[in-house]
């Protein structure tokens, strides 16, 4: 296999490897014959490891390169023992170009019965159409052709068998039946556990990539920047803390705004961003690497995962309400979460009308009344409703 994994060539590598993992904090002088593989003084603090799902960890550390400069840190790290899958999602966890957060990706996959545990960033793209600059491949499915961008980008996959693979388009034409996924890739930061990355810029910023360690783990690796002290790293630092995890082999995906990592913390329904994306806020970006888990979402899971995604409104009367022929009230209904603003419906008009009268913020007035003609005893009920939502019933009303 061109790119094949082997340990007995490797042995350098996983050795200098070794070096770097301690409980709580490190830090690394290099020696002068290991100056070809790191280059800096460097220091590591974790802020917290917690296990995601079997055979998945989530590692939260600072990372202080020689110059002082510190970095917020979130490295996925996948056991090639665990049954979590990997696999890559389009937006809305469709098949279709566009544009979507990390977040809704992975929620979307959700309510389509995947056990999403966590999900990062993937592949560069148009910003404006949301076209991926590389190949995006599940299971036989090409969700996005290669090269279809006009762009002689590489590519990321993990194989059938276990392994791992990367190459360009003629590795990926050859040898596209072995995968199982595939990805777009910028390119290749280190390999054979040595920094070989060709961008000396020193600029700083967000980033996100993968690597592979010598027993087969499979890590994702996303550090903020650009906001606060965290400064970001150049492409090359971001080599060098990739062999400091332990790479072998590792890729750029795409970063700045588009960097971000969501999870489901242990016992919580909800996935959560865990970085602070530089915009701000979440980006929209054309696709992610999603982290499935065995079995399916509770209900619990599944419930959330639609309120994040298409919000969640509430009343301020849930209580009967009586009106009298000819009078109003007004209700209101807050938009809890989500973006979508809420609309609301009538039971049953015969006797009563809604009309929406406006809003202040995420508060949203809405006007009830009864009919000049309605007969003591009519009633309806009040109904909310956000998009691709099930109506919501909020409350009794009664002449």
């Amino acid at each position: 296999m061109k790119k094949k994994r082997l340990l007995s060539a490797l042995m350098a590598a996983a050795i200098l490897a070794a070096q770097c993992f301690l409980p709580a904090s490190e830090s690394f002088s290099p020696a002068p014959e290991a100056s070809a593989a790191v280059t800096t003084l460097w220091s590591v603090n974790y802020t917290g490891t917690r296990s995601l799902a079997d055979g998945l960890t989530q590692a939260e550390f600072v990372y202080t390169t020689a110059e002082g400069v510190g970095t917020s840190c979130i490295a996925l790290r996948l056991s090639p023992d665990s049954a979590v899958s990997l696999r890559p999602a389009m937006p809305e966890d469709g098949d279709d170009i566009g544009l979507d957060t990390v977040r809704d990706m992975a929620n979307s996959a959700v309510l389509h019965g995947d056990n999403v545990v966590a999900a990062v960033n993937g592949d560069m793209y148009n910003t404006s159409t949301g076209e991926p600059w590389g190949v995006v491949y599940y299971r036989g499915n090409v969700l996005h052709g290669y090269n279809v961008a006009g762009r002689d980008w590489l590519y990321f996959g993990l194989t059938k068998d276990g392994g791992y693979r990367y190459g360009g388009y003629a590795d990926y034409q050859q040898n596209w039946p072995q995968l199982e996924s595939a990805m777009g890739l910028h390119c290749v930061l280190v390999e054979n556990g040595k920094n070989v990355c060709a961008d000396k810029s020193s600029t700083r910023a967000p980033r996100t990539a993968v690597g592979v360690r010598s027993d087969g783990t499979v890590f994702f690796l996303v550090t903020d920047g650009r906001s606060g002290t965290n400064s970001g790293l150049s492409l090359t630092e971001l080599a060098d803390l990739m062999i400091r995890q332990g790479a072998v082999w590792a890729g750029n995906l795409d970063g700045g705004g588009s960097s971000t990592v969501v999870s489901r913390e242990p016992g919580a329904d909800k996935l959560t961003v865990q970085n602070n994306p530089s915009d701000g806020a979440e980006r929209r970006v054309a696709n992610a690497w999603l982290f499935v888990g065995e079995g399916s979402p509770t209900a619990a899971q599944t419930s959330a995962a639609g309120v994040s995604l298409h919000g969640l409104v509430v009343s301020d009367t849930t209580r009967p309400v009586t009106i009298a022929a000819g009078q109003s009230y007004q209700f209101r209904m807050t938009l809890v979460e989500g973006s979508n603003p809420p609309d609301c419906y009538l039971s049953d008009r015969t006797y009563f009308d809604i009309a929406y009268t406006g809003n202040s913020g995420r508060d949203y007035f809405y006007k009830v009344t009864a009919k000049a003609n309605a007969p003591a005893g009519a009633s309806t009920a009040i109904y909310s409703f956000l998009p691709n939502q099930a109506a919501v019933k909020q409350c009794e009303i009664a002449a």
